[in-house]
Formats: C-alpha cells, sequence, structure tokens
C-alpha cells in the first residue's frame, strides 16, 4: 500500500517536512498557498547538526555566513557601548551562523521535489472536517480534499491548529521589529559577529547574512514590551553600525504561555510553529523546527510508520519543548531586567559570563546523534 500524506502550509517548517517524508517513499500533496519569509535564520550549534544531517551542506555553504564571536553590549546613557561579554565560538568549537529563511525553503523545496511524488496546490485549507476514518479539507476556492494523514504546518493561528486544539487563550504576541542593510560599513562592523547590544527600552541582535546573494546585515529589536517603541540612536559612530535610515518592519512572534495541548488529532499532527511555538529569545523556532526532523528522519529510517513516529515523536520532545520555552523566557526577562536587577545582570555578565551562558545554552544546544 503506498503510504501518502496530505501537508498544510507552505513555509520553513513545511518543506522541511516534505523533504523528509518523500525521503521516505511517501507521496504528497501539499498545500502551499500564499507564504512570505523574511530576512535570516540564525542556525545555532545544535540546528546546525540537525540541518546535516537533513541535506548535504555543501549544497548551502554559498549561502551561509558564519559566527566566530558573540558580543553581549551594553548601550548606556550617551548611546556609546560597553562590553559585558565576549564568547569564542571557534574556541568552542561551535558552529553559528545564518541562512537567507528563503534560502533555507528553497533548499528544502528543491530536494523534495526531486522525488516526483509531490502534488503542490496553490489554495490555503480554511476548513477540517473529520468524517469517520478520512478527514475533508476545504480550501479557500471551495474545493474539497479528502485526506487520511495530515501534517499541520500553518503556523499557531491556522487551521491546523484550531482544528487539534480548538480556541486558545494562551497565545502570547511578542512585538519585533525587523529589517536589513546591504550597507558595506554596516556590514564590515557586523561580519563573523552576532551582538547583542541590551538598551533600556529592549534589545537588538545583529548579524551578517546573505540576503539575495548580496553582503547584508540582519537587525532585530526585542522591546521590553509591545507598547515600547523603537528607541531613537544619536550617536554618529554607532549609525555606522545600526543606520538611521533603516525601514523597519513590526512583526510578531507568537507562542503559547504556560499552555500544554496535544498535537495529534484524528490523523493530524502539528509541526513547526503549529505545535510548539517557542519564544524568541534563544533563536530557536526554527532550529528546533530542524531537531524535529532530524528526529523524525531517524525514526522512518528505522522503518516505523507514520502512526508510531508520531507517538515517539511525542514522548520524545515534548518535554524538551517545555525545557526550552521556559529558558526562553528566562532569557527574555534577563536581557530586559530594569532598576537595581540591570546591574546584578551586567555584573555577572562581565565577572562569570562563561558559566552563566553555558547553565543557559549547553542544554539548548547538545543534542543527541540522528544516525
Amino acid at each position: 500500500m503506498k503510504k501518502h500524506l496530505t501537508i498544510i502550509g507552505g513555509g520553513f517548517s513545511s518543506w522541511i517536512a516534505a523533504s523528509v517524508f518523500t525521503e521516505s517513499g511517501y507521496s504528497i500533496d501539499i498545500f502551499e498557498g500564499n507564504n512570505e519569509s523574511f530576512g535570516s535564520q540564525q542556525i545555532t550549534p545544535n540546528g546546525w547538526k540537525a540541518l546535516s544531517n537533513l541535506i548535504d551542506l555543501k549544497n548551502i555553504q554559498k549561502n551561509f555566513e558564519p559566527f566566530y564571536n558573540i558580543y553581549i553590549k551594553r548601550l548606556n546613557s550617551k548611546n556609546n557601548l560597553d562590553l559585558l561579554y565576549h564568547h569564542d565560538l571557534v574556541e568552542k568549537n561551535f558552529k553559528y551562523g545564518s541562512i537567507e529563511r528563503k534560502s533555507i525553503i528553497s533548499f528544502f523545496k528543491n530536494n523534495a521535489l526531486r522525488n516526483n511524488s509531490i502534488k503542490i496546490i496553490n489554495s490555503n485549507v480554511t476548513n477540517i472536517v473529520s468524517n469517520n476514518n478520512y478527514n475533508e479539507l476545504i480550501d479557500d476556492k471551495g474545493q474539497i480534499f479528502k485526506t487520511n494523514l495530515i501534517i499541520g504546518s500553518d503556523g499557531i493561528y491556522g487551521v491546523s491548529r484550531k482544528f487539534v486544539v480548538g480556541s486558545s487563550s494562551h497565545i502570547t504576541k511578542k512585538k519585533i521589529y525587523r529589517t536589513i542593510s546591504f550597507k558595506d560599513t554596516a556590514y564590515n562592523l557586523s561580519k563573523t559577529i552576532l551582538q547583542v547590544l541590551i538598551h533600556e527600552n529592549g534589545y537588538y541582535v545583529i548579524y551578517p547574512s546573505i540576503i539575495n546573494n548580496k553582503k547584508a546585515t540582519n537587525y532585530i529589536f526585542v522591546p521590553q514590551n509591545n507598547e515600547t517603541e523603537l528607541p531613537t540612536l544619536n550617536n554618529k559612530i554607532l549609525n555606522y553600525l545600526i543606520p538611521e535610515d533603516l525601514e523597519w518592519k513590526i512583526t510578531y512572534a507568537s507562542f503559547n504561555d504556560g499552555e500544554k495541548t496535544s498535537i495529534y488529532k484524528n490523523g493530524l499532527f502539528l509541526f513547526g510553529d503549529a505545535a510548539f511555538a517557542i519564544p524568541p529569545h534563544t533563536a530557536q523556532a526554527g532550529n528546533q523546527i530542524l531537531e524535529d526532523a532530524a528526529y523524525i528522519k531517524k525514526l522512518l529510517n528505522e522503518n516505523y510508520d507514520f502512526y508510531e513516529t508520531v507517538n515517539m515523536f511525542i514522548k520524545k520532545r515534548y518535554l524538551k519543548k517545555d525545557m526550552l520555552a521556559r529558558k526562553s523566557k528566562m532569557v527574555g526577562k534577563i536581557l530586559n531586567a530594569q532598576n537595581i536587577s540591570k546591574y546584578f545582570r551586567d555584573y555577572s555578565l562581565k565577572l562569570n559570563g562563561n558559566d552563566l551562558l553555558d547553565k543557559i545554552l549547553s542544554p539548548i544546544w547538545t543534542t543527541e546523534s540522528y544516525e
């Protein structure tokens, strides 16, 4: 009997799942719909290890912009930078960097399409109806599709999560400012470095990337809260790194706030942000999708069927996601510390940054073998 799977969504997690399952002999219908990607994805050491298990790294090396150092700095009242901590990634033998999100999607999409077992449906699923032993999918064109096995990768607000979880009042939306610069001065000041600049109203994350085959600098500003506006930086030297004429885009990272829910119902398995949306402070949303995919690939290679794979995935990966969410929230609180707490933070980073970051990052960056 031929194995067939339907995937709802056409973004980052959807095409990663499609690539993994087509390699294991599944034919796939994928509702790609309208998906937009913006900026770059940080690939942390655990994500890099998972990625190396999923595709031939030679194919993405030219699009990978490496980080050799992490600098955490504080912007003082005069918008001058005080160094709090320096983390040498080369010395610790960590592989860390960035890849344009569109490039990652393209790699996995091309890899999946090589198997000639994928049908792309250019519409969005708007309703899912259970009907005895199968589900009916209704798209925005009024078409009805019958299917048994489904992966829902259409995000935390998608129809897949609504079908599995129902309504939820525990979703938090975190405002995040994002932008890109193609200026040489900014790129030269950020090359090979991931910089975290702590401001009294939030924090910046700045790192080099390759966007549309051009050298670029990727900027993120995470405000203290959703009412906080983007700060104005009146410092001529600092404006070489963060140009004044950047066109910032407001986005939102949505995640579960303390809610534990199912990720499977009636043949529909939630994957990616639809299943586990993690707070943004440890750059783990995309990296955990890569880890999830590598684990699923391992199970499929061991000849587990879809239902067995889902059952083992829930047992193995669910608890780790809870730990990651808690650590990410803790990092956000540390970076956005106010009043006397920020002085303890700064002192701790200067005095004992290695131990502090190791306690936070080691459980995240340490992964199992996917062979």
